[in-house]
């Protein structure tokens, strides 16, 4: 509550956003299967549809009373994981680097009250229709580096700055990262 409270009073959105809120359904290419992967915590952002907007805070905090079904559902699932951990993959689609829960708000909420790092998922990629505005241009090229180094962790919105973080670390732009780079990669970049 109190996390809802101080963004409200800083005027910022005090629940997850919704992707179809955001999505210009003209300007959106295709929609691609990405299948299972591990999705940084962090870039969760919002929920697919706004079923369950009000639900959370926008940091996936739960808002709901101690006296309702949802919370109790939320402090079983905390146990469950707890005791075995959250297996569950959650559904999300993933637009303009950051994703959107359609299925798995609650475990979503678990995983992040624990801090958890990355949380897996089934993700399909939305794609924008391709335009000169530079966001969308990052955004392609984010693709073609996502396809060698299989990494979220770096995400420009300037054209350009794939090729030159690429080129600094003597890497060519079809090179495939080995498991041991991208680990390295992410040492060195936190």
């Amino acid at each position: 509550q109190r996390e809802s409270k101080e963004l409200l009073a800083a005027g910022k959105e005090p629940h997850p956003c919704v992707l179809d809120d955001i999505l210009p359904a003209d300007k959106i290419e295709s929609v691609v299967d990405m299948g299972l992967i591990e999705i940084p915590a962090h870039l969760i952002v919002g929920t697919k549809i706004a079923g369950r907007k009000t639900a959370f805070t926008a940091n996936f905090r739960p808002l709901l009373g101690v006296d309702t079904e949802f919370a109790h559902k939320w402090v079983n699932l905390c146990a469950a994981h707890l005791e075995e951990g959250i297996r569950d993959p959650v559904l999300c689609f993933e637009y303009l680097g950051k994703f959107y829960v359609q299925e798995g708000n609650k475990r979503v909420s678990v995983l992040r009250h624990f801090d958890a790092p990355r949380i897996t998922g089934n993700v399909r990629r939305v794609l924008p229709a391709r335009s000169e505005e530079p966001r969308t241009k990052a955004y392609y090229e984010f693709l073609d580096f996502y396809k060698v180094s299989r990494l979220y962790t770096v995400q420009f919105r300037r054209p350009g700055d794939y090729a030159r973080l690429l080129s600094y670390m003597g890497k060519n732009s079809d090179e495939i990262w080995t498991e041991d780079e991208r680990r390295n990669f992410g040492a060195y970049f936190h």
